[in-house]
């Protein structure tokens, strides 16, 4: 097996990476491509390993994303295919990401995507598949009729043979079936077992099981047996080097409603990831992200280029956190406007605070020095009250925990407000407000006691000022979620529909998250696939980074705002020339040679840190005159 085993095309995407990089790539993306169907769990290694050191490529992410597919690996395949779609710009993986939501047991978020723009602007098969998996996505809601109105759309001609027919015919079926239409569901399982010429379905199977009447009258239609919409694409168009194929997975038994959340007891910031209850083959369907911080090469993006070019330079759009990051309560950070100033970037601020409406963050930022308008700052309040949307009926009325601004935030998508639960609300949002006390909470417990739906816009436990660290929205939300024993769907960082909703009004392709929080910004940047930028002038310190937990690591570390006009080498998360570091236990010795660049001493510190797996900040040991003034300046 050699790199020209793979498909021509693939391999000139791989032209930015250099030769001996570009290679061992192209050996992993044929091993993907000869494996996923039958070994799937092997793949995703390859794919991993090639994403490890072409994280840049499309093809590669995308590949990643397929083989996490077929793994069911489901979060991770949709944190890839994700970042493959903004950087290539293609619709194609919209399905597959659908898919990938049931499989995470969000259905509702698998319909959102097949009725959005995009979604219903795919055509051919790729509009098949997506109709499939909004058919499957139906069901799993409990509305098979709805179902079975999704496919009728599509080309039901018993006639034609072949996968494509014979798994559209088993979805449709499959959805007359749970609609309670068995003599309809064995002409159509008859239909596709006809098809079915290269036995991808087990109609014939459901024939027989259909058949019988003591199996007839027992069979409860379930969702776990609905034929999943997405097939892996065309090899030769993702991984190549192999003919085509076409899979499919069953979907889990879901019992996790559209307007429920799930019992993260102890850990709001998973709230919003629903583990669907599996009566098939899924273990625990929700799972860490990949951690995309390669500590096996220098240089993640195999691209000398792109280590030249300055850090904002990489990318196309920022991402700024703004608490901690640009201004501590009234003041700029110092260094922070002007650093901004400097680069070209188009910049969005990204916070988890809801207090303020857009333009009252925007005319802030303003008095502090920066450029923003109210269409530049997206704000977790806003991101929740969508939220509420996406779960209620317009008219509907939501408990407002949090100021006036979070409330007129809620009163644009049509959904009343009330700060009583007597009023029998059907939603709870909660937003930071210094004015929240005892009664604001208790008609919080006392409406999501009563079944309300229960959205956090944010649960940072903690909220930089200039004095120090105040109480949090987190806090307050585990007030409430210990007094209720629930926990709320989070809109604001570390989950994704804060991160989500601010890719989609940059626009952004290929963005850079910067924070100064492991736990939000950076977890934040992480859900989504996102590269990104801690700094040191907020909650996280060094310490804190040293033993950060896979998901919570950044791409890039600097002091401040300025890394950004820095070579992006000074900053990523990786070993460097000059600098030696050794870990024995629980210390760290740095060693620096007298070239050594000392702006480098800290990213190469954590790339040893994490390589050794610490799980709590060690002792830091200089090593020599350089290493001791390198630590210094570092408050180390």
């Amino acid at each position: 097996m050699t790199p020209q085993d793979l498909d021509g095309e693939i391999r000139r995407d791989l032209l930015t990476l250099d030769r001996t990089t570009a290679d061992e790539v192209a050996r992993h993306l044929v091993m993907v491509s000869r494996l996923l169907i039958d070994d799937p769990e092997r793949a995703l290694l390859h794919a991993r390993a090639a994403r490890q050191r072409a994280a840049r490529v499309a093809v590669v992410r995308e590949t990643a994303g397929v083989a996490a597919y077929n793994a069911q690996e489901w979060s991770e395949a949709l944190t890839e295919l994700r970042a493959a779609r903004r950087m290539s710009g293609t619709s194609a993986l919209l399905p597959l990401m659908a898919d990938a939501e049931r499989g995470l047991g969000r259905p509702e978020k698998a319909i959102d995507l097949a009725r959005g723009a995009e979604g219903r602007a795919l055509t051919g098969d790729e509009a098949t598949e997506m109709r499939l998996v909004e058919a499957g996505a139906r069901i799993d809601l409990g509305e098979p009729e709805k179902a079975v109105v999704t496919l009728q759309g599509e080309d039901l001609d018993p006639s034609r043979t072949g996968t494509a027919p014979a798994r559209l015919f088993y979805a449709y079926a499959s959805a007359l079936l749970a609609a309670g239409r068995v003599d309809d569901a064995v002409t159509w399982f008859m239909n596709a077992a006809a098809a079915d010429l290269d036995d991808v379905t087990d109609a014939e199977e459901r024939l027989t099981e259909l058949a019988d009447p003591a199996t007839r009258d027992d069979r409860t239609p379930s969702p776990s047996r609905v034929e999943s919409a997405a097939a892996v694409p065309d090899t030769d168009a993702t991984t190549a080097g192999g003919g085509e194929t076409s899979t499919s997975v069953e979907v889990p038994d879901t019992e996790v409603a559209a307007d429920q959340t799930p019992d993260a007891a102890q850990d709001p910031t998973t709230a919003d990831e629903s583990v669907p209850s599996d009566d098939v083959s899924r273990d625990a369907v929700v799972r860490t992200p990949v951690d995309h911080t390669d500590l096996s090469v220098t240089d993640p993006t195999g691209d000398d280029a792109s280590a030249e070019k300055s850090l904002a330079a990489n990318y196309d759009v920022l991402l700024l956190d703004l608490d901690g990051t640009l201004y501590a309560g009234q003041r700029a950070i110092p260094g922070a406007t002007e650093a901004l100033s400097e680069v070209d970037n188009p910049s969005y601020y990204v916070t988890n605070n809801a207090s303020r409406r857009p333009d009252e963050v925007a005319a802030h930022l303003e008095e502090l020095g920066f450029s923003a308008t109210a269409e530049q700052v997206v704000t977790s309040a806003q991101t929740g009250a969508r939220l509420l949307a996406d779960h209620l009926q317009p008219g509907q009325r939501a408990l407002v925990v949090g100021t006036d601004g979070l409330a007129q935030e809620v009163r644009e998508v049509a959904i009343g407000v009330t700060r009583s639960a007597d009023d029998r609300p059907a939603a709870v949002i909660q937003g930071h407000s210094p004015d929240t006390g005892w009664q604001q909470l208790s008609e919080a417990a006392l409406a999501i006691n009563a079944g309300a739906l229960w959205i956090a816009c944010n649960v940072d436990a903690t909220l930089p000022t200039e004095r120090g660290f105040a109480v949090g929205n987190g806090s307050m939300v585990a007030a409430v979620a210990n007094a209720t024993g629930k926990q709320p769907i989070v809109a604001g960082k570390p989950a994704a529909p804060l991160m989500d909703d601010a890719i989609a009004r940059s626009g952004a392709r290929n963005p850079l998250v910067v924070g100064d929080r492991l736990d939000t910004d950076i977890a934040g940047a992480n859900t989504v696939g996102l590269d990104s930028l801690m700094v040191l002038t907020g909650v996280s310190s060094v310490a804190d980074l040293l033993a950060a937990r896979p998901e919570h690591r950044p791409t890039h570390v600097g002091p401040d705002l300025t890394t950004l006009s820095l070579p992006a080498d000074r900053s990523r998360i990786a070993p460097a020339p000059g600098w030696t570091i050794e870990v024995s236990g629980d210390v760290i010795t740095v060693r620096g040679d007298d070239d050594a660049d000392p702006s480098r001493v800290l990213p190469a510190l954590v790339a040893a840190a994490w390589e050794a797996g610490r799980e709590k900040a060690p002792q830091i040991r200089a090593d020599g005159e350089r290493a001791r003034a390198a630590l210094g300046d570092l408050g180390l």
